[in-house]
């Protein structure tokens, strides 16, 4: 199970809306610094995700909770979404080229067509399954918390 903390930024009956943030490994390196990969990590900041789980009882604004997703799911969605399209320009190319002959140009066009066909459709395919990849609810600390931009966490007033 793939792990992640997030905090509960809305409710609804029956479920929750998760603020998770996306978290990069340049943020722990020595030499980010010197690094071309970190200097556009740090440029481009990533945005936190919203994600609606199911949850067993009702939560509040504020409370951390934890989610995952089973590997076995994401390292089939993962495989899926990018082998199905690169499958899809290896074929058409080879079709076009050696079984119609026809010119580069051509096969190459349709081979970018068919790989982004069958990216678009292993993508629809995989958004329809959303209950079979959608993160489950682990649990949950028992206070809410508000939290603020370099202040210590405090627990919520009633």
């Amino acid at each position: 199970m793939i792990e992640e903390m997030g905090t509960v930024v809305a409710t609804e009956p029956g479920y929750a809306w998760v603020e998770t943030k996306v978290k990069t490994t340049c943020g722990s390196c020595v030499a980010q610094d010197n690094c071309g990969t970190g200097l556009v990590a740090k440029t481009f900041s990533p945005k936190p995700e919203h994600v609606k789980i199911a949850v067993p009882d009702p939560l509040k604004v504020g409370q951390s909770v934890k989610i995952g997703i089973p590997e076995q799911q994401l390292l089939w969605a993962s495989m899926v979404l990018y082998i199905c399209p690169l499958l899809a320009l290896i074929a058409t190319a080879s079709i076009g080229f050696h079984v119609f002959t026809l010119p580069e140009p051509l096969v190459i066009l349709g081979s970018f067509a068919m790989t982004f066909a069958t990216y678009w459709l292993v993508s629809r395919h995989i958004k329809r399954q959303s209950v079979s990849f959608a993160p489950i609810f682990l649990g949950a600390s028992n206070e809410a918390i508000i939290t603020r931009k370099h202040e210590i966490p405090l627990k919520k007033l009633s």
